[in-house]
């Protein structure tokens, strides 16, 4: 009978370790939703910026793409009307496809102060080279 009362009188709290373990296992929720909370964050400031980037890059070969045969190239500047922005243009490689002599030119994009890391966006465009234009040309 005794014992049968001492159990009932426990039900009615809980002990200390009890509640040292509940209160572990939420801290450790909450740590791990603020650790997910922060990386998401994160992401979406990367994604934020790559999609500016290329908005950047595509704004850049609009302008560009009228008068292809002055297209910059194997140069780096700033992003006219754009703070913080600048780009790089290179002849990533030259090919002959189906009797054409064409060069591969990456543009990319930096976030200002990037520039020797890995940029924001990048486009390869691939143009007939100049001198095949001016054969063409000759041949008409």
């Amino acid at each position: 009978m005794r014992c049968a009362r001492c159990w009932r009188q426990r039900g009615r709290g809980f002990t200390l370790v009890e509640a040292v373990v509940g209160t572990a296992i939420l801290g450790s929720v909450l740590a791990a939703v603020l650790l997910a909370s922060a990386r998401m964050q994160v992401q979406a400031r990367r994604a934020a910026e790559r999609t500016e980037a290329c908005r950047v890059a595509d704004e850049l070969l609009e302008s560009w793409w009228p008068k292809r045969d002055k297209m910059p190239l194997e140069s780096e500047e700033r992003v006219p009307g754009r703070k913080g922005w600048t780009w790089r243009a290179r002849t990533v490689r030259r090919e002959t496809l189906g009797g054409l002599e064409a060069e591969t030119i990456a543009v990319e994009v930096f976030r200002e102060g990037q520039a020797g890391g890995e940029p924001a966006a990048r486009v390869e465009v691939m143009l007939p080279n100049a001198s095949a234009d001016e054969k063409s040309a000759d041949a008409r």
